[in-house]
């Protein structure tokens, strides 16, 4: 089945960081935002999600800074990030004096491969508002991004005496300390991260992780909590269904196998390879494994790994020529496959697996 490395778990929860923080958080109001232009129309930003709206409300009001920040973050939904960063660089010469907007400009910045100018911008904000948590904690972000580990501690430990509640704090702590090869550094810091905010979901699942590849049954509590803020993570779902299926748990791995497939999304081709993979492996129904990995194919024609699996549930239920023309295609997306390599070989020898 899939396995993930701490790199990898690393790199996703950083991503999931920040996309959070680019789609789904609004801009906050500073004190040291000025409120110049705002008028009226704090209701109709927040109800404006379509660019067409935006657009007239902007010429209706072309000194609203919201409106065009509003807009960037629609137009970043969209991974327009040129013109995100177009919109909040017009918002901040409105107004300069609103930290929110650098750092949405920052995550921009990240977004269209420019970290060195997301710190510049944030830095500079920094000069006006020396205290500013939100500018200093996506500071820290983009020194972790960049693998600059010794400054975005320092950042964090600047933070510490100004607010130390701050969930965040501790998550990028534990990071940093997954990318350092310190689970256990990281995983105190994740449970840290939970006592100061109870309802941050990252933490939860990077401290299952965790966990996990220990093979300690209390990621299942992790994953649990975790699913209970967002029930419909596919994320969570899914890593407490890989755990259930790695320690021999299957009616519940396949029971979150198919939460996913029927309620979350059904397009991932991952909960359906593993249904096959318990299927071949743990049930020895291979006529069953097939549909199942045929399902993964349907979803990504070219998942190696689904077609070899298939090829092996075939060669163990003696359909020696679908067996062969599965491992076929197997290397010709993945061409040094070794297990398909030596699948072929067996079949051309006349040496295929039976079953006793």
């Amino acid at each position: 089945m899939e396995q993930s490395n701490y790199k990898a778990v690393f790199r996703t929860a950083f991503f999931i960081l920040m996309a959070g923080t680019v789609l789904f958080v609004p801009a906050c109001n500073s004190k040291g935002s000025s409120g110049k232009n705002r008028g009226n129309n704090s209701s109709v930003i927040a109800d404006s999600t379509n660019i067409g709206v935006l657009d007239s409300l902007i010429r209706q009001n072309p000194k609203n800074p919201d409106l065009f920040a509003k807009r960037a973050r629609i137009q970043a939904s969209k991974k327009n990030y040129q013109r995100a960063l177009n919109d909040i660089t017009i918002a901040l010469k409105m107004d300069s004096l609103n930290p929110a907007y650098y750092v949405s400009q920052a995550e921009y910045f990240i977004f269209s491969g420019e970290p060195n100018s997301a710190k510049k911008g944030l830095n500079a904000c920094l000069k006006r508002f020396p205290n500013n948590t939100d500018v200093m904690l996506k500071l820290a972000e983009i020194h972790l991004y960049m693998k600059e580990y010794s400054q975005a501690k320092i950042i964090l430990n600047d933070i510490l005496p100004i607010n130390d509640d701050l969930g965040q704090i501790y998550f990028l702590q534990g990071l940093i300390a997954l990318e350092n090869n310190d689970s256990t550094g990281a995983a105190r810091n994740f449970q840290t991260t939970i006592e100061k905010e109870p309802a941050y979901y990252a933490a939860y699942v990077q401290a299952g992780k965790i966990y996990a590849a220990k093979h300690n049954d209390l990621a299942i509590q992790y994953f649990k909590s975790a699913i209970d803020l967002q029930p419909e993570s596919y994320e969570a779902r899914y890593e407490l269904g890989s755990y259930y299926q790695d320690h021999g748990y299957l009616n519940e791995a396949e029971q979150e196998y198919d939460y996913i497939i029927s309620h979350i999304d059904s397009l991932q081709p991952y909960p359906y390879y593993n249904r096959g993979y318990i299927e071949m492996v743990y049930k020895h129904n291979y006529p069953e494994a097939v549909n199942w990995f045929t399902k993964a194919i349907d979803k990504k024609a070219d998942y190696a790994e689904a077609w070899y699996n298939r090829g092996f549930s075939y060669e163990l239920d003696g359909k020696l020529s679908r067996a062969k023309d599965d491992y076929r295609k197997a290397t010709e997306i993945q061409p040094n496959f070794p297990l398909a390599i030596k699948g072929m070989n067996r079949i051309d020898e006349g040496k295929p697996i039976k079953i006793r």
